[in-house]
């Protein structure tokens, strides 16, 4: 989830839904199958091709996912267009989600989510000069919807990366009376209740996005920050190992957890931590 501006920052308007996350793999197979089923019926359904693609990109399978998308976009789907845009975002193509958004908008003006995703390709990418222009989408979306979920948790994240919190919480307490569940708000809130020094709430969001989605390597990453905060470095160590055995390839975490490791006294684990970190990422800084 490049998904951050923040070094922990998970928006939902750049991921796929928590409800599609939090299904099984099996349940998303047969999504997949029968969205497929029903194509073969009717080629000329371009919000299925939308959805077949949204199913493959849950499973992992970003190549058929865009694939989908691509026919869907052909047949007309703002929807598939809007997809398509985030996963380029999420792939770091900023320009090219920004044209998809664009031509979803130029069918409709009034489209939230293309309007969230646009105001929100501006924090992912981390030009803070486009700040006026990403407020001006999400704004527009929520006057147009105002509990709408993934322009209020898109909101939230450009709050947080101009170092508002209370601002983003406000938001992100509004998306989660929608969702209660949503684990990417959870986390976001999280992070939040952690930039204002709210450690224990801070937690209590991330143990519920685990609860969500259990294993999430980015909210154990978090609460190892959390904990590294608190000046507990055992359980902060306990939760980069948890992360790193999950993604270990996390520069970011590598790096955090080499930090960790010195300072416990595990100089030549720290270390090799640290220039294993520098070797994916030159550019690598740990958080706390």
């Amino acid at each position: 989830m490049t998904r951050r501006l923040l070094p922990l920052l998970v928006c939902a308007a750049l991921t796929v839904s928590a409800a599609a996350r939090a299904a099984t793999v099996e349940e998303l197979r047969k999504a997949a199958d029968g969205y497929r089923a029903q194509l073969a019926a009717n080629p000329n359904l371009p919000d299925v091709q939308a959805a077949l693609g949204e199913t493959l990109e849950s499973l992992g399978d970003i190549n058929g996912a865009l694939a989908a998308y691509d026919r869907g976009a052909k047949g007309g789907s703002d929807r598939a267009l809007v997809d398509r845009g985030r996963l380029f975002v999420r792939q770091g193509r900023f320009a090219d989600g920004r044209d998809d958004f664009n031509r979803a908008l130029s069918h409709n003006s009034r489209n939230v989510e293309a309007l969230a995703a646009r105001g929100h390709s501006w924090v992912a990418e981390g030009k803070s000069k486009r700040a006026k222009a990403a407020q001006a989408d999400l704004d527009a979306a929520l006057e147009i919807d105002p509990n709408n979920p993934t322009a209020l948790n898109a909101r939230g994240d450009f709050y947080l990366a101009e170092l508002k919190p209370e601002l983003a919480i406000a938001d992100f307490d509004k998306a989660l009376k929608v969702n209660p569940k949503d684990d990417v708000v959870l986390f976001n809130r999280g992070v939040a209740w952690k930039q204002m020094n709210h450690y224990d709430r801070a937690l209590r969001d991330f143990n519920a996005a685990l609860r969500v989605t259990p294993g999430d390597p980015m909210t154990l990453a978090a609460k190892g920050d959390t904990y590294r905060e608190l000046g507990d470095l055992l359980l902060a160590r306990d939760f980069y190992d948890a992360a790193l055995k999950l993604e270990p390839r996390n520069a970011r975490v590598l790096e955090a957890r080499g930090e960790v490791r010195v300072t416990l006294g595990d100089g030549p684990g720290g270390e090799a931590d640290k220039a294993q970190a520098h070797k994916l990422d030159p550019n690598v800084e740990a958080s706390s």
